[in-house]
């Protein structure tokens, strides 16, 4: 199969209406996430596709026997002439054509209503609540499904949420151009994957004439295929139409792993199967029919989170599915390195597919946002540092330490699992050198990088950028106490964003490093805004962490104008003080704890006394 990578640049002309106006909205949306794009050379893949689901013969007798072919003259029986239809029925043909494939091959299914193609050219489908509210598509024809795995829409009888795929028809000589396709097809892919969550790939059709076009969505990005002339190929058109509207719910793209009961054809309940540690089926329950986290983009990673019950053990669990380039470890590894780490995440069972992978993990409380105390908030910061550190001792490095991947330990928790670590995703081993991978501004949240991690945005080799080291990743748990302390007060109510904190998430690469650097070397930490809302303990613990990860600024700084030796002599010197520079911050934290709770004490005798 040849293909060649294409990364065009979109230019168009002025808007020359809300609807183009709309649509240009939503290609800026979609067209970045999909990367570069692979244009395959010829029709190869299209033709290779659904075998399995209409032998040749078996098309060659729907041929022959169709209304709507013609075997003498090798074409489908469509207009002529489409300039007469384009006010009146123009896509009634294309959907007579297609609903005479489904009901021939796909009876029951066609009889049963579960597929059914119908033209939407003229009804509004609703995008996710993600995105503005005046963003609907209208795609010329869909399938519309239902299964297992679809369900009505909220507010609709069709929508992004019961529909098996989309079917872009236009009139030969105005068809838009490629990229214009794309950009279409992408629009629409997009919504299935966020209205459909167990959705592995998705695959569409633009037809133009007697011409159409295949294009293929998944994590990786899109392809799609040369025009193909489907009078001349019409067992692949066949084929290619019994694949978008198979009754088999895996050939359409979706991940039969993943099942729902319906109500009124709406979901109320549905179960997870999976690969156990002894590679046993165990199947969980869905505690909600909706997943807890789902990523929106077509490319990445696509990570799904969902809370599931397992019968046997009582408990809850978190499976969390992922794609992953296979360049990069999977983050099973790392959790299993992590295996026994308090202040960790702990996997009970993982199974992979090539880049597909599924990982089951231990249920814990919300994000550390969500603390209700200083004290929780401190001990859950601490628990997770002090995991941090032991999976750093292991050969491990986060990455990518954020709010979102520092959560509360369980109500009741022991010292060690207040607070936990997760997200391993990014998560990398130590090499051969001595050192892990160099710091990248791509990875992480730039709220919370460390000033290297965000610098590494000038540096044309990426390779020559300094590896991140244990320094960066406790230089983003402090941001994490940062952003706490400037957004919250003691007892987890909310604040506006500071203007300090806005500039750190508004500026990005040197312009954000900097603001950051500028912070250290003030030393200022608390303003007087902030004190009167904390208690002085939670406070020593900030300027304390604070001048600790300042220390470390100056020897960054000046790495920027180094030679490379110089450079990795310094970092050796800082990697074998590890344990020293962890020993240091979680004396700081038990020292603001100790102190929290000796205030507690004294304020339960003196409540005592007064009783």
């Amino acid at each position: 199969m040849h293909t060649r990578s294409t990364t065009k640049r979109i230019t168009q002309s002025a808007p020359t209406s809300e609807c183009d106006e709309v649509f240009d909205e939503q290609t800026e949306m979609v067209l970045p996430e999909l990367g570069p794009t692979i244009e395959l050379e010829n029709d190869s893949f299209a033709r290779s596709l659904y075998q399995d689901l209409a032998s040749d013969s078996a098309i060659d007798n729907f041929l022959k026997s169709s209304r709507f072919y013609s075997v003498p003259e090798r074409r489908w029986k469509l207009p002529r002439n489409y300039s007469k239809l384009i006010d009146t029925n123009f896509y009634t043909p294309y959907c007579n054509i297609i609903s005479s494939i489904m009901r021939y091959f796909w009876r029951d299914a066609s009889r049963g209503g579960s597929r059914k193609v119908v033209d939407t050219h003229v009804t509004e489908l609703s995008h996710s609540s993600e995105d503005p509210s005046t963003h609907t598509s209208r795609p010329s024809l869909v399938i519309k499904a239902a299964g297992p795995s679809f369900e009505l829409p909220s507010s609709d009888k069709i929508g992004f949420s019961n529909i098996a795929t989309c079917i872009e028809v236009q009139v030969e000589g105005g068809e838009s151009p490629v990229w214009k396709q794309l950009a279409q097809t992408a629009i629409y892919a997009r919504q299935i994957f966020i209205q459909q969550p167990n959705r592995r790939f998705v695959r569409a059709l633009s037809i133009t004439g007697r011409r159409l076009r295949l294009f293929h969505f998944d994590r990786a990005g899109a392809q799609y295929t040369p025009s193909i002339n489907f009078d001349d190929d019409p067992r692949t058109f066949v084929r290619l139409v019994l694949g978008i509207s198979s009754p088999n719910e895996a050939d359409i793209g979706l991940d039969t792993s993943i099942q729902w009961e319906l109500q009124n054809g709406r979901k109320v309940s549905g179960t997870l199967s999976t690969r156990a540690a002894d590679n046993t089926e165990k199947v969980y329950t869905l505690v909600h029919v909706a997943p807890f986290f789902s990523r929106s983009s077509i490319g990445g990673r696509g990570t799904t989170c969902w809370t599931v019950y397992d019968s046997a053990s009582g408990e809850k669990m978190i499976v969390k599915d992922a794609w992953r380039s296979d360049r990069r470890i999977a983050e099973d590894v790392h959790l299993q390195a992590a295996i026994g780490v308090s202040g960790v995440v702990q996997m009970v069972s993982s199974f992979e597919n090539r880049i597909d992978t599924r990982v089951v993990m231990k249920h814990y409380g919300r994000s550390i946002i969500h603390f209700t105390s200083a004290k929780q908030l401190l001990c859950a910061l601490r628990d997770a540092i002090a995991g941090h550190r032991e999976l750093f001792k292991r050969g491990t490095l986060h990455r990518d330490v954020s709010c979102a991947n520092v959560l509360l330990g369980i109500p009741g928790a022991k010292p060690g699992e207040r607070g936990i670590l997760i997200d391993l995703d990014m998560a990398t081993r130590l090499g051969k050198s001595g050192f892990h991978p160099a710091v990248d501004w791509r990875i992480g949240t730039p709220l919370f990088q460390s000033t290297s991690v965000l610098y590494s945005v000038v540096i044309e080799e990426p390779n020559l950028a300094n590896p991140h080291d244990h320094v960066d990743d406790l230089e983003s748990f402090f941001y994490i106490l940062t952003y706490i302390i400037y957004t919250y007060d003691s007892q987890g109510v909310s604040y506006p964003m500071d203007k300090l904190l806005g500039q750190w998430n508004g500026y990005s690469g040197v312009s954000a490093s900097d603001a950051k650097g500028i912070f250290f070397v003030k030393e200022r930490f608390v303003s007087d805004a902030i004190a009167p809302r904390w208690p002085e303990a939670v406070l020593d613990v900030f300027r304390n962490f604070g001048s600790f990860v300042g220390s470390f600024f100056g020897d960054r700084m000046d790495t920027r104008y180094q030679e490379r030796e110089e450079i990795l002599e310094l970092l050796r010197d800082t990697a074998s003080s590890a344990d020293q520079h962890y020993d240091e911050i979680l004396r700081i934290f038990d020292t603001g704890i100790e102190a929290l709770e000796k205030a507690e004490n004294e304020e339960a005798e003196l409540f005592e006394e007064d009783s």
